[in-house]
C-alpha cells in the first residue's frame, strides 16, 4: 500500500555544475509533510510530477542519488507543456481563481492542452496504482485528474487539495461551459476535496449545484460510483524547522550583520514571489502614505522588499516587475536622501538561512496580498520569531488571516489605513508583541503541516471507508435475502411510497396505488409472520384514503404521524413557522406556474418536477439558500429532495420514528425500500446482520443494495409473496 502524490513540480532538483550532474531531494514543506505521514503510517510514497529536465538526464542519473521515496516524472512535449502550464494554468486559472478576470487569456488550444496533460498524467497514475493505494492530487494544474483516474479505478481512494482560492459563482461562471463542467466534474472524482477555507469550500459547492445541477447534503455530493466530501483544510508549515533555525550560528551571524547595517532604524520586511496577486505595489503605496503622514519616521525606518523571480515569460508578470521597480525608484527619489533609501529592493531568491535572519531581524512583517489561498510567509515569520518580538501586518484577503487572529489585519486596497497600521505596528510595546506572538506560535505549533497532511489523508480514508458501495439486488445476494425471509419468524417490511411503490407523476395526487399494488400489499400483510409498514412523506389523509382499509402500519409526513389502529401524532405543539415558509414558496410559484406548493400538517413542500429541469434546479438552489437564512433557530429540517424542497418539523424524521416505534420490537428480518434522501435516515438505522436496505434508482446511498426501478421493486415484493418471478 502506498501514497501516490501528484503535483506539477517534483520534489527534487537536477543541476549541472562543472560537468557533473547533482540531484537533490527537496526540503519543501509539502514533501516533508507527506514523507513524515508515510513514515508514521507505514506507507510507501511515490511522487508523480512534470519533469523540468530531459528524459535522457533522468534515465542516466535516476539511480545515482539517495532517495527516501519513489519519483515518477512525466515528460511533456514543450509546446504542450507551454500551453498547459503557462497559458491555461497560469494565464486562465490562476488569474480567474485569484479574482483577476480581466487578466484571463483564454483560448481553446490551451484548454485542449490542459486536458491532454491531465490525461497523460492520469495514464502514469493508472500504471502505478494498486488496490488499496491512496492517490493525493494537488492544485489547479490537475483539476480534471481525479475523474480521469476514477474512470479507470472506480474503487480508488482519491483526495484532491486546491492550494489557491476557489472563486465564487459570479467569477467562475465566466469560463466557457465545457471548461466549467470539466473542472467541477474533475474535482468531484475525488472522495475528499479540500480547500484552505470554508469560504472557498462553499464557493465550490455553490458552483457544483448551480452549474452541474448536483445537490449536496452536509457538504457531501452523492454520485453513482462514490460520494465526494468537501471540507476546509488550512495548510501550514513545519513549525519546529523555522523556530529552531533562530539559534543556528549561520543565522545568528547574518542577523547581526543586518542589525549592524540598520542599527539606528526600524526594519519593515516583506518577501514574495513576483505576482500580481501579492499586492506589492499597494504595499509600496501604503509605505509611501505612511512616510507622508508620519514624517517623523524619515531616516528612522527602512523597508526591505525582497521579490523572488517568477513566470517572467508571462506578460502580466513582466509588466508587474517594471511597475514595482518604477515605484521603488520613484519613492526613493522623492523621499530618500544621499544617506537613506526608504526602500531597499532585492530581486532574487533568498536561501533559507538568510530568510530566517531577515524574518528574525524585522520589527514588522508587511504581508498584503490582494488575494491568497493561505500565505505561508505569514506563518513562517511568526514561527521564526523565537524571541517573540516583531509585529505581523496581514491582509484580510489571505487565508492565514482567519487563523492568525493576533495579527494586525488590513485591507490591502486601503493604502492610507494600511499606512496608519504600519505606524501602529512600529509603536507597539514589546509586551504586546510578545503576547501576540506567543498566541500565534502556540496555534501554528499545534496546527502544523504534519497535522494538515495527517488529517487530510486520514479523512480521505475515512470518507472512503464510510462510502457504502451499494450492490445490485440480484444473483446470490438476492437469493440470500429470499432465503433469510423464508426462514424468519418475525419480519418487518418498511416501504416508501412515491418513487418506490408508484412512479412519480406530474402532481402527487396523481400517483395513486392501483388494484394490483393494493392486492400485493394485502397479500404481504396477510402473512402472520409479516409486519408491513408504508413509510411515506405523504399526508395522513392521502394514505388513509388509499391504503387505510388494508392491515398495514402507516407513517405519514416523514414520521410526523403514525398509525397502527388509529392515527397518533409524533409531534406536539404549533407550527407557527409554516406561514412564513408558505409565503416564501408562493413567490416562486407566482413566477413559475409549473411549480406548486403542497401544505401538510407538519411541513410544506415546493415541487418543481414540472419546471424545465435546469431552470427548476437553479430556482431550487435559490429557494434553498433563502429558506436556510430565514429558518435559523427554528425547529425545522429543510429537505433537498427529488424535484422538491420541503421544510418539515425536525421531529418528522423517518429514521427516528421507525427506531422509536417499530425497530425497537422483536424481529429477525427487516427490509426497507426507498428512493429519496429522507429514506437515507431510515437506512442508517438498519445495521444488523438480518437487516437489509435497498435504494431505488441512481445516486450514492447508505443502503446495502440497489434496485433500478419501481417495477423491479414490485416484482421483488411479488417474489416475497410467492406470486411472481423476479426478473
Amino acid at each position: 500500500m502506498k501514497i501516490i502524490t501528484v503535483s506539477y513540480r517534483l520534489p527534487l532538483s537536477i543541476k549541472k555544475q562543472n560537468r557533473k550532474t547533482n540531484i537533490t531531494q527537496s526540503a519543501g514543506g509539502l514533501a516533508t509533510a507527506v514523507l513524515s505521514y508515510t513514515e508514521k503510517s507505514d506507507k510507501n510514497l511515490t511522487w508523480v510530477g512534470v519533469a523540468d529536465f530531459e528524459k535522457s538526464t533522468w534515465d542516466h542519473h535516476k539511480d545515482s542519488f539517495p532517495k527516501t521515496f519513489d519519483v515518477e516524472p512525466v515528460f511533456l512535449d514543450k509546446k504542450l507543456n507551454k500551453n498547459f502550464y503557462n497559458v491555461f494554468s497560469n494565464s486562465v486559472l490562476w488569474a480567474l481563481f485569484h479574482y483577476f478576470p480581466s487578466y484571463v487569456e483564454y483560448n481553446d488550444e490551451a484548454f485542449e492542452a490542459y486536458k491532454t496533460a491531465n490525461a497523460i498524467v492520469a495514464e502514469k497514475v493508472n500504471e502505478l496504482y494498486e488496490p488499496g493505494d491512496i492517490i493525493w492530487i494537488h492544485d489547479y494544474h490537475f483539476l480534471g485528474l481525479a475523474k480521469l483516474v476514477r474512470e479507470q479505478h472506480p474503487d480508488a481512494k482519491i483526495g484532491y487539495f486546491l492550494h489557491i482560492p476557489f472563486p465564487n459563482f459570479e467569477i467562475f461562471r465566466i469560463l466557457p461551459n465545457k471548461v466549467k463542467k470539466y473542472i467541477l466534474e474533475g474535482i468531484l472524482g475525488a472522495n475528499l476535496a479540500g480547500f484552505h477555507t470554508w469560504d472557498n469550500a462553499m464557493h465550490f459547492t455553490e458552483c457544483v449545484e448551480k452549474i452541474l445541477g448536483v445537490s449536496q447534503r452536509s457538504f457531501i455530493f452523492s454520485q453513482d460510483s462514490h460520494r465526494t466530501r468537501v471540507g476546509s483544510y488550512p495548510i501550514s508549515i513545519d513549525f519546529d524547522k523555522f523556530y529552531d533555525a533562530y539559534d543556528k550560528p549561520e543565522v545568528a551571524t547574518l542577523r547581526n550583520e543586518i542589525k549592524d547595517l540598520y542599527q539606528d532604524k526600524k526594519i519593515i520586511f516583506s518577501v514574495d514571489r513576483l505576482d500580481y496577486t501579492k499586492g506589492i505595489n499597494n504595499r509600496l503605496y501604503a509605505f509611501e502614505s505612511f512616510l507622508e503622514k508620519h514624517p517623523e519616521w524619515k531616516e528612522k525606518v527602512v523597508f526591505l522588499l525582497v521579490i523572488v523571480p517568477s513566470r517572467e515569460e508571462i506578460n502580466k508578470y513582466g509588466e508587474r516587475k517594471r511597475m514595482i521597480e518604477h515605484n521603488v525608484g520613484r519613492i526613493n527619489g522623492a523621499m530618500g536622501s544621499y544617506k537613506w533609501n526608504p526602500v531597499v529592493y532585492q530581486y532574487q531568491s533568498v536561501d533559507f538561512d538568510r530568510l530566517i535572519a531577515l524574518y528574525s531581524s524585522a520589527d514588522v512583517a508587511l504581508i498584503s496580498p490582494v488575494r491568497d489561498g493561505m500565505n505561508l510567509v505569514a506563518k513562517e515569520y511568526v514561527a521564526a520569531r523565537k524571541d517573540q518580538r516583531g509585529v505581523l501586518i496581514l491582509s484580510s484577503m489571505a487565508g492565514a488571516a482567519k487563523e492568525l487572529q493576533e495579527a494586525i489585519t488590513i485591507n490591502p486596497f486601503d493604502t492610507e489605513l494600511t499606512g496608519e497600521r504600519i505606524n501602529q505596528a512600529l509603536l507597539m510595546p514589546e509586551e504586546d508583541q510578545q503576547r501576540r506572538m506567543e498566541r500565534m506560535q502556540r496555534y501554528i505549533k499545534k496546527h502544523d503541516v504534519f497535522l494538515w497532511a495527517t488529517k487530510f489523508l486520514s479523512d480521505t480514508e475515512e470518507m472512503y471507508s464510510h462510502d457504502n458501495k451499494a450492490v445490485a439486488l440480484k444473483g446470490k445476494d438476492k437469493e440470500e435475502i429470499l432465503l433469510k425471509y423464508e426462514t424468519a419468524n418475525k419480519r418487518l417490511l418498511l416501504l416508501d411510497f412515491d418513487g418506490t411503490l408508484v412512479n412519480l407523476k406530474s402532481r402527487p395526487e396523481l400517483a395513486v396505488p392501483d388494484d394490483k399494488l393494493k392486492k400485493l400489499l394485502a397479500g404481504l400483510a396477510a402473512d402472520p409472520k409479516n409486519e408491513v409498514w408504508i413509510v411515506s412523506g405523504r399526508d395522513r389523509n392521502f394514505l388513509e384514503h388509499h391504503l387505510g382499509h388494508l392491515t398495514l402500519g402507516l407513517i405519514a409526513e416523514h414520521g410526523g404521524w403514525i398509525k397502527r389502529d388509529t392515527w397518533e401524532p409524533v409531534i406536539h405543539g404549533t407550527n407557527s413557522w409554516k406561514e412564513q415558509v408558505i409565503r416564501i414558496m408562493d413567490e416562486y410559484t407566482d413566477t413559475n406556474a409549473e411549480s406548486f406548493v403542497e401544505e401538510k400538517e407538519f411541513g410544506v413542500a415546493w415541487h418543481y418536477r414540472n419546471v424545465e429541469p435546469k431552470q427548476g434546479f437553479l430556482l431550487s438552489r435559490e429557494l434553498l439558500n433563502l429558506l436556510k437564512n430565514n429558518m435559523q433557530n427554528v425547529p425545522v429540517q429543510i429537505i433537498d429532495g427529488n424535484k422538491v424542497i420541503e421544510v418539515k418539523h425536525y421531529m418528522a424524521h423517518k429514521g427516528t420514528t421507525c427506531r422509536n416505534n417499530i425497530l425497537c420490537g422483536e424481529y429477525d428480518f427487516a427490509i426497507a425500500f426507498g428512493d429519496d434522501k429522507t429514506d437515507e435516515d431510515l437506512f442508517e438505522q438498519l445495521e444488523g446482520p438480518n437487516d437489509f436496505s435497498v435504494k431505488v434508482g441512481p445516486g450514492n446511498t447508505s443502503a446495502k443494495y440497489r434496485i433500478d426501478s419501481v417495477e423491479k421493486v414490485l416484482a421483488f415484493l411479488g417474489k416475497l409473496q410467492g406470486t411472481t418471478t423476479v426478473k
